[in-house]
């Protein structure tokens, strides 16, 4: 399966087949990720905070954090976990 045409509901709903759910991983009620890229939606599976790290290993250097661990670690917490602020 490399193309395939869907339809979008009137609440811009669209039914990912299942054989292209299957290849990725995406599961049902599970978290998807989704990027516009030009003129295409580009839908992919979550990325795990192990993934995460492993893709940014090496992009950190020495110095002063410019963002907050803890910001960072709110990224990954589930909304409604999250301490009210």
């Amino acid at each position: 399966m490399s193309e395939e045409e869907i339809t979008v509901d009137d609440k811009g709903r669209i039914l990912i087949p299942k054989e292209a759910r299957e290849k990725v991983g995406l599961q049902v009620g599970g978290k998807a990720r989704l990027r516009v890229d030009k003129e295409k939606i580009v839908i992919m599976p979550p990325v795990s905070p192990e993934e995460f790290i492993k893709e940014m290993e090496g992009c950190i250097k020495e110095g002063t954090p410019t963002i907050n661990p803890l910001d960072l670690k709110e990224m990954w917490e589930p909304k409604n976990k999250r301490p009210k602020k």
